[in-house]
């Protein structure tokens, strides 16, 4: 954090010298610059995006979804490797909320406070909103009320920084509906050119704080405080959103051409501004077993009459290849993870992760874009809420709408099907999907996990169920989450939902670190065994090597990030990447463990 403090004076020109062809900035790379609003708001917009990408990045691999051929248990990529963080020089996620964004946005809000500027302030603190939301679910405690106020700021505890951010989305509420802010005489003209998300249209804008508002009390479900009330005022507060004429998704285009001009998860790959990021390895990354054979139900091989998998949207996400020469073989290949490739098999063998175009997938693109927030996940957070609330049936019409809204964005259509393309997508509601009567929490996370791909909610859904399946005994309403019991049998010959009778349960990565994930831990009273048994889940990031440990240490060893070793010396403690967060422990007592050893609260 002294780093941040140091150089906030000239954030603005080291980040805009970075991209000013992207920006529209044309300034001299030689010296710095007192940042203006208008060159401050369209940083704002490129680097909430760019955080998006950034927790999605990681998230995808966590989330089980992708895999490397690789076995390694250590490395530069620890999320697709062994899950030991500690050694990581830099997560670019915790620079981007506290340099690139919140050092440019206070600047920002300041001048546009004194120029009365107030729809730049709505803007910025909206976009700061959802970037701590980000944030603190990555890292739990942090800094935030002390943030550029000192050179060693006090972390604020997870609780204080939830209290912060439903008082901050309530008033945000209250201002965007404000006419002496929204019609105030001196805001400034916002172009397009300036915000590439809504324009400067404050409708807009106000919508999507709304929608950070219901992604915001979604944690209080299933275990924080999962009660009939919190689910209700969930489904209100969606409903409010969605029926609302001026809702538009938020989304950030990119035009494609040079550097940080393309999509960060399209081809090009770019790495925004060199050593702090990390560009997208789709191009050598793999589905993994659970996502391509479990959740999208891939079939051994293509064939003319059953497609690619059961899900309509496998084949849109990803470009099935054939293996070699063997044109026949077509198929969308899977791995698990981190249990490294065959010597027999090449990574071009397994799926083109870019897929083919924009019409199959529109995030992967160099021309593509970033959502911060989608219809579909708004959709899925009212199911969970009527779930929770005991409107199953809610739930169940609720999801199979989100579903077909994913459908949309993959360009899946159900309309004039006709022949095997129309038997397929029956089977995929039949299996999938099939009523109201057996609808379980288990239907409604997996179908989000799909239209959650690419993007931080993925990771975190499966940290708010504790990665509930079979493998750790964690159950929600008598239901293992990720265990998916229809899974095809692989040798199925006919188009019946009999065939459709196998199970596979999400799984920790093979080749863990061994002194970090193999063993159990002494935890005190932070702790419960689950916790810190074998069978322990990563559940969130240790606080950044590059600035933490070493301008702020004496505030991560007051909140328990060291310990001492066997040579009396303090070192960083791992077991932190086990401690779950406020909205994780049982609270509710939803959680139930089938293992009569394990004490789950």
């Amino acid at each position: 954090m002294k780093k941040i403090l140091y150089t906030l004076c000239i954030a603005s020109a080291l980040l805009l010298a970075g991209c000013d062809e992207f920006l529209d900035v044309n300034t001299s790379k030689d010296s710095p610059i007192t940042i203006t609003v208008d060159q401050a708001i369209p940083t704002a917009c490129f680097y909430a995006a760019q955080l998006c990408y950034d927790h999605a990045e990681y998230g995808v691999y966590l989330s089980q979804a992708l895999t490397t051929g690789g076995k390694s248990q250590t490395g530069s990529y620890p999320y697709s490797q062994g899950w030991e963080f500690l050694g990581v020089n830099r997560h670019p996620m915790w620079r981007r909320h506290f340099y690139d964004l919140g050092a440019n946005i206070n600047k920002m809000n300041e001048i546009a406070t004194d120029k009365g500027n107030l729809n730049a302030v709505l803007i910025g603190r909206t976009i700061m909103l959802g970037s701590t939301l980000f944030t603190t679910d990555a890292f739990g405690d942090m800094p935030r009320s002390e943030a550029y106020q000192k050179s060693s700021p006090a972390y604020d505890m997870q609780a204080d920084i939830y209290d912060w951010m439903f008082e901050e989305a309530d008033e945000l509420t209250k201002l965007y509906a404000d006419t002496s802010w929204t019609q105030c005489p001196t805001n400034m003209p916002i172009s397009q050119k300036m915000d590439r998300i809504y324009a400067g249209d404050l409708k807009k804008w106000g919508l999507y704080a709304k929608a950070l508002r219901c992604r915001l009390w979604l944690r209080k479900l299933p275990n924080w405080d999962n009660t009939p009330a919190v689910c209700n005022k969930i489904i209100q507060m969606v409903d409010e959103v969605l029926n609302d004429p001026n809702w538009q998704e938020p989304l950030y285009h990119y035009d494609g051409g040079k550097t940080e001009q393309n999509c960060p998860w399209g081809p090009y790959a770019p790495v925004i501004n060199s050593w702090e990021s990390r560009g997208n390895r789709l191009a050598s990354s793999i589905p993994t077993t659970f996502f391509a054979k479990a959740i999208l139900d891939a079939y051994p091989n293509e064939k003319s009459d059953r497609g690619v998998a059961l899900d309509p949207r496998a084949k849109m996400i990803m470009t099935p290849r054939a293996m070699g020469s063997t044109a026949n073989s077509t198929a969308l290949r899977y791995l698990e993870s981190n249990i490294g490739m065959d010597n027999s098999m090449k990574v071009n063998y397994y799926p083109d992760l870019y897929a083919a175009d924009a019409a199959t997938n529109p995030y992967t693109q160099n021309t593509g874009y970033i959502a911060l927030i989608t219809t579909e996940e708004l959709l899925f957070i009212k199911a969970e809420a009527q779930y929770w609330a005991g409107d199953k049936t809610g739930a169940y019409n609720t999801t199979c709408e989100a579903v077909r809204k994913n459908f949309e964005r993959y360009g899946v259509t159900e309309v004039g099907l006709s022949g095997n393309a129309a038997k397929r997508m029956e089977r995929f509601w039949e299996v999938k999907l099939p009523g109201a009567a057996t609808f379980t929490i288990g239907d409604l996370m997996q179908q989000k996990y799909v239209a959650m791909y690419l993007q931080p909610e993925q990771w975190t859904d499966l940290r708010r169920y504790n990665y509930s399946s079979k493998t750790n005994g964690i159950q929600y309403d008598n239901c293992f989450v990720y265990t998916v019991t229809n899974v095809h049998n692989q040798h199925e010959k006919k188009w019946t939902v009999s065939d459709f009778t196998g199970e596979y349960s999400l799984r920790r990565p093979y080749n863990l670190y061994e002194p970090y994930w193999n063993t159990f831990d002494d935890y005190g009273d932070y702790g419960v065994n689950a916790e810190l048994s074998p069978n322990a889940w990563i559940n969130r990031l240790n606080a950044d090597t590059e600035t933490e440990t070493k301008y702020n240490k004496g505030e991560l060893d007051r909140i328990g990030y060291y310990t001492v070793n066997a040579n009396g010396e303090k070192i960083l403690d791992y077991r932190v990447l086990k401690r779950r967060l406020i909205w994780a422990h049982n609270t509710c007592g939803k959680a139930v463990s089938s293992d009569p050893g394990i004490i789950w609260k």
